[in-house]
């Protein structure tokens, strides 16, 4: 089924897309127990880095498909129910996790659970472990997403609010180039603050892309030439890792990520031409549809579940590994994700019961 206008192209166009794209993370993730030790370099490296940056850029993107200005008090208590909210709920989850496991296995909180104190309560990045301000932290893992999502939707909200287009306009590129010197500064950061500046830019390519069709209209020759040749430079010569603060070509990979999630995008909205229909494409489009929650179940069991002790069983058969861990996720996410619903789904009907009967 061919869309007629890009006004049929809301955030539930692209439920298969996020459905796909989380599915991709979570393969993404269970390889990443087998990466190489830091300072090696594979030559084919780059080209995963960029994808994986450019499948972000795109998830940046998609929302920016969904953006409306709003005054900025809308805005935060729109963005805090979606965004805050269930960031809060699951770090307080995970704390409590932590905290019982190591009453059960008597061993102390502080060392072993302790560090993720500091690191939500101050939404803190440090990929792989590291310090803040001496402190030794953990990282808020793919919570980055959330954070980089609530900041990005307030800071490109209010620039909105500026009459000036031209100004806008500098402000948005400005806020992606203080994103990049930003991590030349320092590689943590509260908050997520430079992914949430950089999330600004995607979230106005998504709008600007939405805006002027540009997942369907012709697009010139040199304009494609930008546009792949950028993904391709970065895919070569690059390596990306947005939550890590890396950009080894500095500017140029981070324009590279815009470049590879518009033709994410594009691929997509070429697949979508025809109608998809299946029981595997349902699935993704449900995936995709309750994104959010998914990543939220994710950043938990990352956390929680000692995966790297499955891929430690096969040091010599990666694949095996990966697949064990990336079923045993799969299996995870879906049973806390069907417990959850089915106690919240009970509490709201008792809720209605108590309205009803006063």
């Amino acid at each position: 089924m061919k869309n007629d206008s890009n006004k049929t192209m809301g955030l539930g166009y692209f439920n298969l897309a996020r459905g796909l794209g989380m599915v991709l993370i979570l393969l993404g993730h269970s390889m990443n127990l087998y990466l190489p030790p830091e300072g090696y370099r594979n030559p084919g490296l780059g080209t995963g880095t960029v994808i994986g940056g450019g499948i972000m850029a795109a998830f940046f993107m998609i929302s920016g498909f969904g953006f409306y200005k709003r005054s900025p008090k809308k805005c935060f208590s729109i963005q805090k129910k979606l965004f805050l909210y269930p960031y809060i709920f699951v770090a307080g989850v995970v704390l409590l996790t932590k905290a019982g496991l190591a009453v059960l296995e008597k061993r102390s909180f502080l060392k072993h659970g302790g560090e993720l104190v500091l690191t939500y309560l101050f939404g803190l990045n440090a990929e792989g472990g590291g310090k803040f301000f001496g402190i030794p932290i953990e990282s808020v893992s793919i919570f980055w997403f959330i954070l980089a999502l609530f900041g990005g939707w307030l800071l490109y909200n209010g620039i909105l609010q500026l009459h000036s287009q031209k100004i806008q306009n500098c402000c948005i590129v400005g806020c992606v180039i203080l994103s990049y010197i930003l991590t030349l500064i320092s590689k943590v950061w509260p908050y997520c603050f430079p992914m949430a500046l950089l999330a600004v830019g995607y979230l106005a390519a998504g709008e600007f892309v939405k805006k002027h069709n540009l997942l369907e209209r012709r697009i010139s020759l040199k304009w494609w030439i930008l546009i792949i040749g950028s993904t391709v430079v970065s895919a070569i010569f690059g390596d990306v890792n947005i939550v890590a603060c890396q950009w080894r070509l500095g500017l140029a990979d981070v324009w590279g990520t815009f470049c590879a999630g518009f033709l994410i995008l594009r691929l997509y909205a070429l697949f979508m031409n025809k109608e998809r229909t299946g029981k595997i494409i349902g699935v993704l489009e449900e995936i995709g549809f309750n994104s959010i929650s998914v990543v939220c179940i994710h950043a938990y069991e990352k956390i929680i579940f000692p995966w790297y002790r499955v891929a430690g069983l096969f040091p010599a058969q990666p694949w095996i590994g990966v697949g064990l861990c990336f079923l045993g996720r799969c299996i995870v996410i879906y049973l806390i994700y069907k417990m959850f619903f089915y106690v919240k789904g009970k509490i709201n009907r008792k809720k209605k019961q108590k309205i009803t009967l006063t």
